[in-house]
């Protein structure tokens, strides 16, 4: 049997005439749908019909032959099989290419002729091809009598309706694919705009107390020293302005990130003083990756809140960045108090860190994480390893 004409692949058939490039009979059933198409894989298919048709249409009388015809007419019944089996392929893949465009819009009566005139001249040329390889003096006119045509035109219908069948049911299964992937992806997207919020909401809680701890330092400020007050307003609205303008973004360098990071330990430092210190090593190459905007400050600022705040000589901040094989390795350090004081040092103090493991899992599932121990010194290190490249964020 013939691949169905070389059409390019489209996920739905719009018409009876646009068929997808995997239709050939065979391809109704699963196993067949292994390999991609192509003109190997159709020819092998093409084989394989039609020595199933040959062993079929021989089990039907075989019982009734002789011991010296069995042979002979089991190889007379291959020959015929697989010469009308291709002689039909052949007439399909010819008139895909030379019409084609005329082949995609067929519908109605013209769709059923198609199937039917091809089938019927392969079934023909075929049979004339078999008996010049089986007996060629038997190809002369007076054999083509009225039961020999009888035949043809029976072996021509049934093979076009074997082929319409497996086009119609393959036509039908494409649309049954197409709905579902439809609807899968309309699925996705109210995942991702879930998602999107979820992020947004998750991000919105690492802010606040953060900004009122630095807004209770400005008024507490104001009359002691009110220059510094200033300093500190103009700074937290600097810090801001670049937060809101990262946060704009679905992406940002990690360059940008660790500016946006310096400013706000710049801020902090106006805050404590000779109690904040902190040092930045990044590689060229870590620099210019891509990772989600406002990912390593709430690391930062628990380290300071809850690891260096309550420290009466305060400590050092050390953040590290550089690329480990297929992901970005980012450690930040500090000498704060530790595990030890932690959990009673401030109310919440593990909520941004916690919040930000969703948020690392909602981007990058199982392929990004983020770890917590103590260092030996003192302090605590947190590291996050994100995959490369970056997801795109939306």
């Amino acid at each position: 049997m013939p691949a169905e004409p070389a059409i390019p692949a489209k996920p739905v058939s719009t018409s009876p005439g646009k068929q997808g490039a995997d239709d050939h009979p065979l391809a109704l059933i699963a196993f067949f749908r292994r390999w991609q198409p192509g003109i190997v894989r159709d020819l092998v298919y093409t084989f394989i019909l039609g020595l199933g048709f040959a062993l079929f249409f021989f089990a039907l009388y075989a019982y009734n032959l002789s011991r010296e015809r069995f042979f002979s007419q089991l190889w007379n019944n291959l020959v015929i099989a697989m010469s009308i089996s291709y002689s039909i392929h052949i007439l399909f893949a010819l008139s895909s290419f030379l019409l084609r465009p005329w082949i995609e819009n067929i519908r109605g009566w013209k769709w059923v002729a198609y199937y039917l005139i091809v089938p019927s001249g392969g079934v023909f040329a075929g049979y004339c091809l078999a008996v010049l390889l089986i007996n060629p003096a038997a190809l002369r006119l007076d054999y083509f009598k009225t039961g020999v045509i009888l035949n043809f035109a029976i072996v021509s219908v049934l093979v076009s309706c074997v082929l319409v069948f497996a086009y119609l049911v393959r036509e039908r299964e494409l649309r049954d694919k197409e709905k579902i992937a439809t609807e899968q992806r309309r699925a996705l997207e109210s995942e991702r705009r879930a998602l999107e919020a979820q992020l947004r909401m998750l991000q919105a809680q690492m802010e606040p107390h953060f900004l009122y701890n630095t807004l209770a330092n400005a008024v507490g400020l104001i009359q002691p020293d009110p220059a510094r007050a200033r300093l500190l307003l103009e700074r937290l609205i600097d810090y801001l302005r670049a937060t809101l303008s990262a946060s704009r973004d679905s992406d940002t360098l990690l360059q940008g990130e660790i500016d946006t990071i310096s400013a706000y330990l710049e801020l902090m430092k106006l805050r404590m003083g000779e109690r904040l210190r902190y040092r930045i090593e990044m590689s060229d190459q870590a620099a210019s990756l891509s990772i989600p905007p406002m990912l390593l400050q709430p690391v930062v600022e628990n380290a300071i809140s809850h690891g260096l705040e309550p420290k009466i000589e305060g400590g050092e901040i050390l953040l590290k960045a550089h690329v480990e094989k297929d992901h970005l390795h980012v450690v930040i350090s500090d000498t704060g108090v530790g595990f030890q004081t932690v959990a009673s040092s401030k109310p919440g103090g593990g909520v941004g860190l916690a919040n930000l493991r969703e948020r690392i899992a909602a981007l990058y599932g199982k392929q990004g994480s983020l770890s917590i121990t103590e260092n030996a010194a003192g302090g605590v290190s947190v590291s996050l390893h994100l995959p490369l490249p970056a997801p795109t964020h939306t």
